[in-house]
């Protein structure tokens, strides 16, 4: 049988380049591969993250056992928004974030008795807030008026039981702010987006 040209060669003992499916060398192709992947990974490292919630304090936003992915996007863009669901740095453990809402902006003057919270003057209404929150007597260990700095988020949870969030820590700075929770992507059964829901002010 007369042998093909790449088969004489082989026969030969010479060299035949490995290619890949256009014809190019598979270490090139799988250098490509590599060089994409890379890319990728470093694009999902800058701008986004992911995290475990651990307590009920955004219940019912968020459920403990779930997982978010976080998005740093946003506000390297513009600044958080009233009603914006975020991640912030632990002030306990800073390698670890945690998850609050945004209720008071640079600049706003809060007032607060339990559950319910004013912003310059005005009462918020939150449909976000746990069922029955907004009109429980948490004591007055969260009656207190705060004006805030010109780089100062208030942050609280939608659980208002939930004492862990500014009305124990503090405000807290925008550079500290990790990103917007995005979406909930664990477990599969949960997977949806994570409302940002803006409260409204009513009259005082």
């Amino acid at each position: 049988m007369q042998l093909s040209t790449p088969a004489r060669a082989a026969a030969a003992g010479e060299g035949v380049a490995t290619t890949g499916p256009r014809g190019t060398p598979l270490w090139r192709s799988l250098l490509e591969i590599l060089i994409v992947a890379g890319i990728v990974v470093s694009l999902y490292t800058f701008f986004f993250a992911s995290t475990e919630v651990t307590d009920e304090g955004m219940n019912p936003t968020l459920r403990a056992g779930q997982r978010v992915l976080i998005s740093r996007l946003p506000y390297h863009l513009t600044a958080p928004r009233r009603g914006d669901v975020v991640a912030v740095r632990s002030r306990i453990d800073p390698s670890r974030v945690e998850l609050h809402r945004v209720v008071g902006l640079p600049g706003d003057a809060l007032d607060i008795r339990g559950a319910q919270v004013s912003v310059n003057g005005l009462p918020l209404r939150e449909p976000y807030l746990l069922e029955g929150r907004e009109r429980l007597n948490l004591g007055a260990t969260t009656v207190g008026r705060y004006r805030l700095g010109q780089d100062d988020y208030f942050l609280l949870n939608d659980n208002r039981a939930n004492l862990g969030d500014s009305r124990s820590f503090g405000v807290f700075s925008r550079d500290q702010i990790v990103g917007r929770v995005w979406l909930i992507y664990w477990p599969p059964q949960n997977i949806s987006a994570v409302a940002h829901t803006q409260p409204t002010r009513g009259e005082p």
